[in-house]
């Protein structure tokens, strides 16, 4: 096993941005809403993998995250598994602006998975899809060594992960990758991993807004309780989005951290992203 010295260093060198488009192979022309460096940074990151744990990928979407976690999986020379959560339905604006080469469904809520399976079609022995809603499903499959979380759009549903994935995470193994952690309207990220900082150790910020993370102990009942966010009151939120800028100084800049309050101030009492987005109403 690597030690922590050497984990710190090795991404800190972001190796992933040497990783030529071509390595992706078909994942490359997965529809995804992932940066080009993000594609590039979930290549790699399954490529790394040393094999003593699962795979799984929270909010699919299209498949473009697990596309290309099973391109890099796939010539890791390690056995491999990815586990790939969603409710794989789709609104209409979203379909058309990230698969404009696919048939418009007529309506909202829209089937994605013969897409999405299609998509993955590649690595289908590799891969299971968990279809519903991640806040009812439980994790019973054993260490994960890669977690990627893109789908804690509310504030109770970030707890309902943590508490059913981070406790798998193996310390001084184990990846985090945060997908959302800088977006304004999900402030309850960065204030639940301030809450659970003894357990992770921020590893790099990959533009645009994504941080990455090793576990570095055992995630217990105790953290994950003092780390809740589904009930805190727009000023414990507040402070603990100041606690997590002070934390990720230097890595981070506060600019992010200071939309989020702005976000808070603007929508006390939200905890659902999309909320969040909508603008505040007069008076």
């Amino acid at each position: 096993m690597q030690s922590v010295s050497k984990i710190v260093a090795e991404f800190a060198a972001r190796p992933w941005m040497a990783v030529p488009e071509t390595d992706l192979g078909p994942a490359a022309q997965v529809p995804t809403m992932l940066t080009p460096e993000e594609r590039l940074f979930y290549h790699w990151l399954g490529r790394r993998v040393q094999g003593e744990g699962a795979t799984v990928d929270l909010g699919a979407y299209a498949g473009g995250s697990a596309a290309r976690l099973l391109s890099g999986l796939a010539i890791s020379g390690r056995r491999f598994h990815v586990h790939s959560y969603d409710r794989f339905r789709s609104s209409r604006a979203l379909w058309a602006r990230f698969m404009p080469d696919e048939p418009l469904p007529d309506a909202d809520d829209a089937d994605l998975l013969p897409v999405v399976r299609r998509h993955l079609a590649p690595w289908q022995k590799h891969v299971t899809l968990h279809v519903g809603d991640i806040g009812e499903k439980q994790w019973t499959g054993g260490p994960i060594e890669i977690l990627s979380v893109d789908a804690a759009k509310g504030a109770v549903l970030a707890d309902h992960i943590a508490e059913q994935f981070f406790p798998a995470l193996v310390p001084g193994r184990s990846i985090l990758v945060q997908q959302d952690y800088l977006m304004s309207v999900q402030p309850w990220l960065c204030a639940q991993m301030v809450r659970l900082r003894d357990g992770f150790l921020p590893l790099a910020h990959v533009p645009k807004v994504g941080l990455i993370f090793l576990a570095v102990a055992p995630v217990t009942e105790a953290a994950l309780t003092a780390a809740k966010v589904g009930d805190l009151t727009d000023g414990k939120l507040m402070s603990r989005v100041r606690e997590a800028a002070a934390w990720h100084d230097g890595m981070v800049p506060r600019a992010p951290f200071k939309a989020m309050l702005e976000q808070i101030k603007a929508h006390p009492g939200v905890r659902l992203g999309w909320q969040m987005r909508q603008a505040r109403a007069p008076g």
